[in-house]
């Protein structure tokens, strides 16, 4: 008996575990995101992952065509509690195009998400520390009134990386890790 209730402990333990860490670089984490672009209303951007020594590189180019404008890169969908942390860091390095890092607490897309803008680095490693406060509110590509709240951060279901202007050209961002504290 009690070996089972050790094993179900340490099972438990494993599935409650929060994820506070996603590092890319040093245990290639992401292998299991996917990318997600315009084409869902006929747009036209491309984009593409692939793993490098330091980390993840997420590229593309944004087309206005069609009604498109974005391209992403986002972890499955699983929910996560984030309530208890107060702020994201993330070591990347970009260039050209201003980013963003996005928390969504829906499947629908449509349904308001938050991102926050990443700023090119002009391909030298940087590490951010973005509080919770700093990330805005989105609905269907547009700011709306509204910031993150503690019932929100209870029930994360997806991050990702988007890029995060509204114009044609290439993009190019690295992901070292992302880290909850």
């Amino acid at each position: 008996g009690k070996i089972y209730m050790l094993i179900f402990f340490m099972i438990t333990q494993i599935l409650c575990a929060q994820q506070t860490e996603i590092d890319f670089g040093k245990y290639k984490d992401g292998k299991l995101w996917s990318i997600t672009g315009d084409g869902v209303m006929g747009g036209l951007s491309k984009g593409d992952y692939r793993f490098s020594d330091d980390g993840v590189v997420f590229d593309g180019t944004v087309s206005l065509e069609n009604n498109g404008g974005f391209s992403s890169y986002k972890s499955r969908f699983e929910k996560t509690d984030l309530s208890s942390f107060s702020k994201v860091i993330i070591r990347y390095r970009s260039k050209n195009y201003t980013m963003a890092f996005t928390l969504e607490m829906d499947k629908r897309w449509y349904v308001p998400y938050y991102k926050v803008s990443l700023k090119p680095t002009d391909w030298k490693w940087m590490e951010v520390e973005i509080p919770f406060s700093a990330f805005d509110r989105y609905n269907i590509g547009s700011k709306r009134p509204g910031k993150l709240t503690k019932e929100e951060l209870k029930k994360i279901l997806r991050v990702g990386f988007m890029s995060n202007e509204k114009r044609a050209g290439d993009f190019k961002i690295e992901i070292d890790y992302i880290k909850f504290e």
